[in-house]
């Protein structure tokens, strides 16, 4: 499988998971065991999927051989099939328990953070959806740099029992079996890296993606800042509660009765977790 050509970093037996939602998101969650897993060509960050390609083109450039930098430039920029082969959805958590930017940009400043036990979360979702691939979001420029270095130079060649030369040495225009495979590799890995390589611009999310592939659930839409947002629903109701350890109300929202209101529900719903305030103060 390509994923284990994937450098990311997975959940420990301690990570927690934080999902800043909506109040209404957060009601459905609790109340359906079901998350919504975005349409990866949706993303809030336009030119996310493109971002890899940058970082590609300096690894490129540090390649020794100006014959292999540009038999490498050939297989990435002329041949992006891979990168629209697949419809790839993804559900995003973070590992920050309070950050302004994420209740700004999920949570409207006045929803709530679901925290959950990240291990457990994983169990539910794998429970009854197969999860493609998972791991933190790397954010890093040279540690993308060093993932991408390693897979062309050392990892696939690896796999082929050949060395890096000599397998570029192999290229004709009509293609070979050998290269043929590690071209091929190589733009499907790709492919995969696309979807965890940010920009260090967002680094504070510390965001960890479950990724599905061509999932056989029904495609939804949903509106969303006057368009419609293809998303498919993710079933997490193997058991009677989520794993839920606290819920925490967004910064602006700091009256006695959204607290009351979010531990009255989760009380209707079996839950006995705390129900905490951000500790961010903001004035307006």
């Amino acid at each position: 499988m390509l994923r284990r050509f994937l450098n990311l970093k997975f959940l420990e037996s301690t990570t927690s998971l934080y999902h800043y939602t909506r109040c209404t998101s957060a009601q459905d969650i609790l109340k359906s065991h079901t998350l919504y897993a975005t349409n990866t060509q949706f993303l809030s960050d336009v030119n996310e999927m493109q971002y890899i390609l940058s970082v590609l083109d300096e690894v490129m450039n540090e390649i020794g051989l100006a014959s292999w930098r540009d038999k490498i430039r050939h297989l990435i920029y002329d041949n992006l099939d891979e990168f629209h082969k697949y419809e790839y959805y993804l559900v995003s958590f973070s590992t920050s328990p309070d950050s302004l930017t994420l209740w700004s940009e999920f949570g409207d400043k006045t929803g709530y953070n679901l925290e959950f036990d990240g291990l457990k979360m994983r169990s539910r979702i794998m429970s009854n959806t197969r999860i493609f691939c998972d791991g933190f979001v790397v954010y890093d420029r040279e540690e993308q740099k060093n993932c991408l270095r390693r897979l062309i130079i050392e990892q696939i060649p690896h796999e082929l029992s050949r060395s890096f030369g000599d397998i570029l040495d192999t290229y004709l225009p009509g293609g070979n079996a050998l290269f043929e495979e590690y071209k091929l590799t190589l733009q499907k890995t790709i492919a995969l890296y696309a979807l965890f390589f940010k920009q260090t611009a967002f680094a504070s999310e510390k965001e960890y993606r479950f990724v599905f592939r061509n999932p056989p659930n029904q495609v939804c839409f949903r509106e969303q800042n006057g368009f419609l947002l293809p998303y498919i629903r993710i079933d997490c109701s193997a058991d009677e509660k989520l794993p839920v350890k606290s819920v925490t109300v967004a910064p602006k929202n700091h009256i006695d009765l959204a607290r009351r209101g979010m531990e009255y529900y989760l009380s209707s719903l079996g839950y006995n977790v705390p129900v905490k305030l951000s500790q961010l103060k903001l004035r307006y």
